[in-house]
């Protein structure tokens, strides 16, 4: 049965279905599209989606909360990795960079849209038939060993695999209305299918009788969200954008296939680097010991959200000052870099001490100590991520994106072998720790390609402040966790903001930073 707080999330994800419909109505009703007004075309095709990105995100947090009491770690462990192989790993091959190609070919000519829609549809389709004797080598090859798949998780690979077929036509026609600019629409879509796999998500966790029928019970409910999501899409597309015939082209179906490796390949260089851990994790240590890393990561997850969009909103100013005024590059570069450290230290700090609280309330008893352990030490990532996510910006403002690819490549070779040395050893704690360490492995070829740049940061001096006065706060936060954690909480939020004013931590320049932070928000919501 689900608890009150269950309960009340599931009413307000209801809630939203008719809210949904509704604002579709009022936007099909109302809106009428101006493609001579630029700024209200990006606003709308950039507030729209973060907003719907936000709202998917609490609601897929909320419901992380239900799933993991009703799958226990070793349910949870079956599950994250078999999600992984397929909703990760072989999505990546099979839209195999499709995506950007078809917006970056169509956008300019609309003409050609319905052409390249069927030709990546197609390429798309014949990807994915051919993961599956890839995945059923898998599945063999993890028989050989101590710890093989159990059935349930064989056939919940086996529908995540028939999921490619309709995520490839979800796909094509999402990039279709990217390139027709109305992101609006695949913003909409994406949120109430989000919702519709909660609800139905829920459902069947709660009709499943054990923990292997609702592994099984949730990967039917993915495919299912998935035909819905498919079938609504090409319905849309069909009565918004165009019709389209299915048509093929080998020159022009190799042609794509060979300018998207490269995209292929970074995407999938991305997914090595944070979690190939799971797959070595499930060989070495099993499901059970998985379900708790993966616990934590969900949590580490939520720590993604803010900064993705901070920085996308000083790209534009890193650009310009990267042609024009590189000194006022260096100096935005360091403010936000500086800024980000504000957020990430006390979330280090505090996501350490209150890691037993905060696993206790998202999954339960079961999931302790293990799961704290972990998140106790993954949280540390955060400092050196937010440095790594703003510093990637920078270097493609001044066009040494190459760096980038290499510095991941030496990053993913790194977590690889790391991996495969401590986790037979140390299991998830071991995975934990190279996360970490990962960061500062990609850190290291950032700041060299910035010291050639002669814009190397001042990281020393923009991360003391911050690291001080988070261990000020720790202090204050230790004796309060006997009382409440919720006062904690308070405690900790009061002592850092004193100790970083009594630090002189926020001069002029950081408090017009954040003054025109709010600003083009408030310029971008309006």
């Amino acid at each position: 049965m689900l608890n009150t707080k269950a309960q009340i999330f599931l009413l307000a994800v209801a809630a939203l279905v008719p809210l949904l419909l509704g604002a579709a109505w009022a936007w099909r009703r109302f809106y009428r599209e101006d493609q001579s007004d630029t700024a209200r075309t990006i606003a709308k095709n950039s507030a729209l989606p973060i907003a719907a990105n936000l709202v998917n995100k609490a609601i897929d947090f909320g419901f992380a909360v239900i799933a993991l009491r009703f799958l226990g770690p070793e349910g949870n462990g079956a599950y994250a990795f078999v999600a992984l192989i397929a909703g990760l790993y072989f999505l990546t091959i099979t839209n195999w960079g499709l995506n950007d190609l078809a917006v970056r070919e169509a956008a300019p000519d609309l003409s050609r849209a319905p052409r390249l829609f069927s030709i990546t549809l197609l390429l798309r389709l014949g990807i994915a038939t051919l993961l599956l004797p890839v995945a059923a080598t898998l599945v063999a090859s993890y028989s050989l060993i101590e710890r093989p798949l159990s059935s349930a998780e064989i056939t919940a690979l086996a529908l995540l695999m028939i999921h490619l077929y309709p995520a490839a036509l979800a796909a094509a026609c999402s990039a279709s209305f990217q390139a027709y600019q109305r992101m609006e629409v695949t913003a909409l879509i994406l949120l109430l299918t989000n919702v519709a796999k909660t609800l139905a998500g829920v459902g069947a966790l709660l009709i499943a009788p054990d923990v292997p029928s609702r592994v099984v019970a949730l990967a039917a409910v993915a495919l299912a969200a998935t035909i819905l999501n498919a079938a609504v899409f090409y319905a849309l597309q069909r009565r918004m954008l165009f019709r389209a015939p299915l048509v093929w082209d080998w020159p022009a179906g190799r042609e794509l296939l060979r300018e998207g490796f490269p995209l292929l390949l970074n995407s999938l260089l991305l997914a090595v680097f944070f979690r190939f851990d799971v797959v070595l994790l499930r060989a070495q240590v099993g499901a059970a010991a998985l379900g708790l890393y993966d616990a934590a990561y969900r949590v580490i997850n939520m720590t993604q959200i803010v900064p993705p969009y901070f920085v996308a909103a000083l790209f534009p100013l890193l650009a310009r000052y990267a042609v024009t005024d590189r000194v006022a590059l260096e100096r935005m570069y360091h403010r936000a870099l500086g800024l980000l450290q504000l957020l990430a230290w006390p979330v280090a700090v505090g996501g350490t001490l209150l890691a037993p609280f905060i696993i206790a309330v998202i999954g339960g008893q079961a999931f302790l100590p293990g799961a704290a352990l972990a998140l106790a030490i993954l949280i540390w990532y955060l400092p050196l991520s937010y440095a790594n996510g703003v510093t990637q910006y920078v270097l493609i403002a001044l066009r040494r994106q190459r760096a980038i690819t290499v510095a991941f490549v030496i990053g993913a070779l790194f977590n690889l072998g790391m991996n495969l040395l401590f986790i037979p050893v140390y299991g998830y704690l071991a995975a934990a720790v190279v996360t970490v360490a990962t960061e500062l492995v990609l850190l290291l070829p950032f700041l060299r390609t910035l010291r050639r740049e002669g814009a190397m940061p001042p990281l020393l001096r923009l991360m003391w402040r911050p690291a001080t006065a988070s261990l000020v706060m720790g202090a204050a936060v230790w004796p309060a966790l006997g009382l409440s954690p919720w006062l904690a909480i308070v405690v900790g939020v009061l002592v850092y903001l004193a100790a970083l004013w009594a630090l002189g931590t926020f001069g002029p320049e950081e408090r017009a930073l954040i003054r025109r932070m709010l600003g083009r928000s408030g310029a971008s919501s309006g």
